[in-house]
């Protein structure tokens, strides 16, 4: 667990000490089955009051954080381009400003989300592990596409927000992002709905003159039905008990998309999946430059042998010599 994870999980245990963990149990019942389940209703948002916050911080901020911060460590190899401004759309409870402190410590971020009970435990959260310069502003995101800010930051971040909106809202989200942004970074829930979700905000980021910086290396149609990646992270006692969960870790899946305006350090290939590491091969699954998805088989005797026994899921694949 590294030091922001056990800053996260110190900060949650601070906010929970005093609530009664049945009542806590409740709401974290019911946000799961949302979650589980995809609903959408934006007009019904999934925190309503400071225990729905609660709840949601605990079970799931460590998970989106590991998520974000795995995104945007992307951008920042695969973008060449500085990140100084940092606007997070849809931002609940802070995980996304707290991934990009981590990475980038100077970077001054603003926080859009329009309900104050997540407001109020994202400042609580942040308090002490993070600076007091981060604005955050209470509005609704189907109101704020009608207001974009007039000057671009330099990342404008959108995670899991595609699925709490309706298509025209998504649709509308990710045109003001493009008003707004160099580099925009879109995650979603690392279901076949969520991939096909991020696969939109692709077509349409390319359709206003995005480069694709992440995770493909390539910029026509997605080759296979389902992309997706995993973080993996640390639960705590608090963790598991209100899941009832019984191993000490989870694995976050999730699909995402970086696009960027500013010049890009493309990928050779991307490993879609575990690499499957047998007596004297390794097999990979790869998405490929020219957009085609290939399953590349690596002999022991091959030069490559020993970068493919170091590949996992997600990372960049160098060309391989077979």
């Amino acid at each position: 667990m590294s030091s922001v994870d056990i800053q996260l999980h110190t900060a949650l245990a601070r906010a929970v000490a005093g609530v009664p963990h049945h009542e806590l149990r409740g709401r974290v019942a019911a946000l799961s089955h949302r979650y589980r389940t995809e609903q959408v209703d934006d007009t019904a948002p999934a925190i309503r009051d400071a225990l729905d916050a609660l709840a949601y911080a605990v079970v799931r901020m460590p998970a989106t954080f590991r998520a974000l911060h795995a995104v945007l460590s992307m951008a920042r190899r695969h973008v060449d381009s500085p990140f100084t401004t940092h606007l997070d759309f849809g931002g609940g409870t802070g995980s996304a400003a707290w991934a990009a402190a981590w990475l980038w410590p100077a970077i001054r971020t603003e926080i859009v989300e329009r309900q104050p009970a997540a407001i109020r435990l994202g400042k609580q959260l942040a308090a002490g592990n993070f600076p007091s310069s981060w604005r955050w502003t209470s509005a609704d995101l189907r109101d704020w596409t009608r207001s974009a800010p007039v000057e671009p930051v330099d990342v404008l971040t959108i995670g899991y927000v595609l699925n709490e909106l309706a298509a025209d809202g998504r649709h509308d989200l990710i045109h003001t992002a493009a008003r707004s942004a160099t580099t925009i970074v879109v995650v979603e829930p690392g279901t076949p709905s969520g991939h096909r979700r991020t696969l939109d905000a692709r077509e349409l980021l390319i359709e206003q003159g995005f480069t694709i910086a992440a995770p493909c290396p390539h910029h026509g149609p997605c080759p296979v039905d389902w992309c997706h990646f995993a973080a993996r992270l640390a639960r705590t006692e608090l963790h598991r008990v209100m899941k009832d969960g019984t191993r000490n870790y989870e694995d976050e899946k999730f699909a995402y998309v970086v696009a960027t305006r500013c010049p890009v350090r493309s990928a050779a290939a991307r490993v879609l999946t575990r690499p499957i590491r047998r007596k004297g091969q390794v097999v990979l699954d790869l998405c490929t430059a020219a957009g085609t998805a290939e399953r590349v088989v690596v002999p022991k005797s091959s030069p490559s042998y020993r970068t493919a026994r170091g590949a996992s899921w997600g990372d960049e694949s160098p060309p391989i010599r077979r």
